[in-house]
């Protein structure tokens, strides 16, 4: 993988301005936060935005005429010293966004850089904001998603920047306020795995839904000897004749689509027919038509269908799986990670996923990454030609 600029580097050229400490509206730093402990770390130039407006705020207070956005830890630093000034930049144009973005590390920075981008008018829709920095909207979403985390959590996370959105996603899931922060807990203290994680989330909402019996508590889930349910999956027979689309939560897989592709080997329109013949919902069309473009190479058309499939469905796995797929052909290939580790985390055991992103592991130059996702998926498919022939 190539090797990122530290974010000093990014800003260290980039003219910065001089802004009052008290004109910034801030995040104020957990309570474990020490300044002391601090010291070593980089003083990075903090990422600012001058607010349209200086009325009071959702949270009740008035906007001082900045928002902080990132590099917290350097403000908070400046703060404890006592300092009136620091030298910040300050976001005004689509330059400075993808130079803010470019030096931000931590996740939930990351949310909130897009945020106020949004608020603001800088970017006028997440439309926009995904072409300007190579994101998918489905990707600018699931990141927006980490501010409806509890404020407390929020300020933790901006401690670390170890923790991915991947790992808090199924966090965000979970209704549950208790759950939500035992769960937290453990994934700060690292001992809960994103696998873990996400069944267990799987589980309180299946739980919710259904009105049965809560799952089993995250301590319980951390026993290696015990496996929750899986997420459901569509069974191909269950949905050959039905005119319903998924049902919520349920994971659609791959050998249902690959059985819809099919029809793609009729001429011209004729598939499109035989699906409303035969009552096929409007998703698996649109997946089709996604599916289409991408055969054609027109893999920027293609993104588009697909993204707005996993909009209306975001447990359509296999369309995560092409959406990775296109974003490689388009020589995107952290984006092409990202979509398929998507589509991993709902099929872990999918060969053809683990290959492709073994491929895209391999363009970053993560070769033993690679290996790992090659080596699954030869021994996927070694016990599946060994139980075909047993």
């Amino acid at each position: 993988m190539e090797k990122k600029r530290e974010s000093g580097e990014i800003l260290e050229h980039m003219l910065l301005e001089e802004v009052k400490i008290e004109d910034i509206d801030y995040i104020d730093p957990p309570d474990e936060w020490d300044p002391e402990l601090h010291q070593k770390e980089p003083n990075v130039p903090p990422v600012l935005i001058e607010e349209k407006s200086d009325e009071e705020g959702g949270d009740g207070r008035e906007s001082r005429g900045y928002s902080l956005l990132a590099h917290h830890r350097s403000f908070w630093k400046a703060h404890a010293k006592g300092l009136f000034t620091l030298r910040a930049l300050v976001v005004r144009s689509s330059v400075h966004i993808s130079l803010a973005h470019e030096s931000i590390r931590n996740c939930t920075e990351e949310a909130l850089l897009f945020d106020a981008l949004l608020r603001n008018g800088l970017c006028e829709n997440r439309s926009r904001l995904s072409e300007l920095l190579g994101y998918s909207r489905a990707r600018i979403t699931q990141i927006l998603n980490l501010l409806k985390l509890p404020e407390g959590m929020r300020r933790k996370l901006l401690l670390t920047d170890d923790i991915s959105e991947f790992q808090l996603r199924p966090i965000v899931r979970i209704a549950d306020k208790g759950s939500q922060k035992n769960m937290f807990n453990h994934l700060i203290k690292g001992k809960l795995t994103g696998r873990q994680m996400a069944l267990f989330a799987d589980e309180k909402e299946k739980a919710v839904e259904d009105d049965s019996e809560p799952p089993a508590d995250i301590e319980y889930l951390m026993n290696e000897d015990v496996q929750l349910d899986e997420p459901e999956i569509i069974p191909l027979n269950d949905q050959e004749e039905s005119e319903d689309e998924p049902a919520s939560g349920a994971v659609v897989q791959s050998s249902y689509t690959s059985e819809l592709m099919k029809h793609l080997k009729l001429r011209g329109n004729e598939w499109e027919k035989r699906l409303e013949i035969k009552g096929v919902s409007r998703i698996d069309t649109e997946f089709l038509k996604g599916i289409l473009k991408l055969r054609t190479g027109l893999y920027s058309a293609a993104v588009e269908i697909l993204e707005g499939v996993i909009e209306a469905n975001p447990n359509y796995a296999p369309a995560y799986f092409y959406l990775g797929r296109c974003k490689n052909l388009l020589g995107d290939p952290a984006s092409a990670e990202n979509a398929l580790r998507s589509a991993l985390e709902m099929l872990p055991e999918e060969p053809d996923y683990l290959v492709e992103l073994a491929i895209v592991l391999e363009k970053l130059k993560r070769d033993t990454e690679a290996s790992a996702f090659y080596r699954k998926a030869g021994s996927i498919r070694k016990r599946s030609r060994t139980g075909a022939l047993s």
